[in-house]
């Protein structure tokens, strides 16, 4: 790879994690809500609000790319905050389904107000065209990275 290349790649990682950075700061400021969420908590919060299927505990293991027993740990500190509840099946006793509460609706909603007016200064100034190319590269870059496994 070439010293340009590699280049790229450096301030793509840099960026990814400023990006989480200031993400994780205008929400510690800006936030009204009394309970407080961590960005992994978000992060799952989110991708069990988003399932339109029902939401078993073991498959958010493999949607959030994590071991089993940190889902676990995000999902029972959720259950702590009141924000999302477990629900055992009724046929399957290890099977155990997951939905978010009214409390973590609202929080959810709170921390997407705050990350959706982010988005939309990050996005200032940036025509349709930049913004289809920068998703179609990250989404290139995602792909191979996949590939890799």
């Amino acid at each position: 790879m070439s010293g340009d290349k590699q280049l790229v790649y450096i301030e793509l990682g840099n960026l990814m994690r400023e990006m989480v950075r200031v993400f994780k700061n205008r929400i510690a400021e800006q936030t009204v809500e009394p309970i407080k969420i961590t960005h992994e908590q978000f992060m799952l919060l989110n991708a069990i609000s988003l399932k339109k299927d029902d939401v078993i505990q073991k498959d958010m293991a493999e949607f959030m790319g994590k071991d089993k027993s940190s889902i676990l740990r995000l999902i029972d500190s959720l259950e702590e905050k009141d924000l999302i509840r477990r629900v055992v099946d009724k046929n399957d006793r290890r099977k155990n389904y997951l939905m978010v509460t009214k409390n973590g609706d609202r929080v959810l909603k709170s921390y997407q107000t705050i990350g959706a007016e982010m988005i939309n200064e990050m996005q200032h100034n940036l025509t349709e065209a930049e913004l289809q190319n920068f998703l179609n590269t990250v989404i290139h870059i995602k792909e191979n990275t996949m590939n890799m496994k």
